[in-house]
């Protein structure tokens, strides 16, 4: 079933806003899955989100039946995108801290210049 143009809306936000964290990201893709099973409460949404980065693919999923707040589907994509985001920003700090490493090595290795 097609998104409703609101949920389409707040999911592309959604992913812009993620894009800004880390300008590597190359491609994103959120699917939204309404879970049709015979329960009392209402439907729970599972998200998940697919980030594609030079070297690496970040996925997050959730499972809704852990948490009854994914009865809205808003709730269900913004706790997704939290998590893609925690997992963006590790990559970002591990790859910063090996190029500020790599930069202090080369930095350090460097001749010394001879004064005249």
């Amino acid at each position: 079933m097609e998104p409703s143009e609101a949920v389409r809306l707040r999911g592309e936000h959604l992913l812009q806003r993620l894009a800004r964290i880390s300008p590597e990201i190359m491609r994103g893709k959120m699917m939204i899955e309404g879970r049709h099973r015979h329960h009392h409460q209402g439907n729970l949404y599972h998200v998940s989100i697919r980030l594609h980065l030079p070297g690496l693919d970040i996925e997050v999923t959730h499972d809704p039946e852990l948490n009854h707040a994914h009865e809205d589907v808003y709730v269900a994509m913004r706790d997704a995108c939290r998590a893609a985001r925690r997992q963006v920003s590790a990559h970002e700090a591990r790859r910063g801290s090996k190029a500020a490493r790599h930069e202090r090595e080369r930095f350090n290795n460097r001749p010394e210049r001879q004064s005249e």
